[in-house]
C-alpha cells in the first residue's frame, strides 16, 4: 500500500515529502511500513493513510481514515467535520488558538476525544514542520494567521486517553547534521541520506532497497547515536484507543483559505 501511494505520487510528477503512512486502529502517526513487514489489515481495522507531496519543496500534506468493510462512522465522521469546521473558519487574522476550539468542540460533539499533543502545523519550502503550529484543542495562547502562509490542518479523534505516547519503532528519520563517523557501513548510509534526503524525512525501507539486510538497522541507530539523523517514533494513543485522522493542506488568504489537496 504505502509503495502503491509513493510511486503513484512520483508517476504524477511529485516527489515525496515524507514516507507515505499507515497506521492502524490505536497507531496515531509514523508507521512506514519496513521492508518486512507482513501487517495484514482485518475487517473493522480503522487505517489511517497519511501522504506528502512536494514541487521543488512546496509541500502539499494530505490524510483520510478508512474502516475496513464497514461503513463510515461516528468517530470517522468527527475528524472530517472537525477539519470542514476548522477550514470554513480559517484566513489571515484568525486566532490558531479558536481554530482548536472550534476542533476541540466539533470531535467532542459526537463523544470523542481530541489528540491534545498533535497538531497541525506550519508549512514552508524544504520543511514539513515549521516553526508555528495549530492546535487540536483550545489554548490560551495563539498565532495570528497570515496572508499567504501554508499550514496543513491535521484533527485526530479517539475513543481512548485523547494523549499520544512513543514507541519503540521507529521507521521514520530525518537528516540533521554531518559529522564523522568510524562504522564503514554508517559512513555510507550517511552519504546516501545526504545526498537524497537532506531536508525531508525518509523512510527505512527506502534505504533498504540500497543497503538490504538487518545491518542497517545497526547503522541506523549509530547515526542516531551521535545526533546525525532524527527518529520519528511510532505514536499510540496512551490507552490503546482507536484513532481517525483527516487532514487537508491550505494557504491562508485574506477572505478566506485555499485547499490545496
Amino acid at each position: 500500500m504505502a509503495e502503491f501511494v509513493e510511486n503513484r505520487i512520483k508517476s504524477l510528477g511529485g516527489e515525496l515529502a515524507f514516507p507515505c503512512n499507515i497506521s492502524i486502529n490505536e497507531i496515531a502517526a509514523h508507521y512506514s511500513p519496513p521492508i518486512y513487514d507482513e501487517t495484514v489489515l482485518h475487517n473493522g481495522d480503522y487505517v489511517k493513510v497519511d501522504m506528502g507531496a512536494h514541487i521543488n519543496g512546496y509541500i502539499a500534506d494530505t490524510a483520510f481514515t478508512v474502516k475496513i468493510d464497514k461503513e463510515k462512522d461516528d468517530m470517522i465522521k468527527a475528524s472530517e467535520e472537525a477539519l470542514e469546521n476548522a477550514i470554513s473558519m480559517i484566513k489571515a487574522g484568525v486566532n490558531t488558538s479558536d481554530i482548536g476550539a472550534k476542533i476541540e468542540e466539533t470531535i467532542k460533539s459526537y463523544g470523542f476525544r481530541p489528540i491534545e499533543n498533535l497538531n497541525g502545523h506550519r508549512l514552508a519550502q524544504n520543511t514539513l514542520h515549521a516553526d508555528i503550529t495549530i492546535p487540536n484543542i483550545a489554548t490560551d495562547e495563539g498565532y495570528i494567521l497570515k496572508d499567504g502562509e501554508v499550514f496543513a490542518i491535521e484533527p485526530f479523534s479517539t475513543n481512548g486517553a485523547g494523549r499520544v505516547i512513543d514507541e519503540d519503532k521507529v521507521f521514520i528519520f530525518k537528516y540533521l547534521m554531518n559529522k564523522p563517523i568510524r562504522l564503514g557501513l554508517a559512513r555510507k548510509v550517511l552519504a546516501d541520506i545526504r545526498r537524497n534526503y537532506p531536508d525531508l524525512p525518509f523512510a527505512e525501507r527506502w534505504l533498504s532497497k540500497k543497503f538490504p539486510g538487518r545491518k542497517l538497522d545497526f547503522a541506523l541507530k549509530t547515526l542516531m547515536r551521535n545526533g546525525i539523523i532524527y527518529n520519528y517514533n511510532v505514536l499510540r494513543d496512551e490507552k490503546r484507543g482507536y484513532i481517525t485522522q483527516k487532514e487537508h493542506t491550505v494557504i491562508i488568504r485574506k477572505d478566506g483559505c485555499e485547499v490545496t489537496t
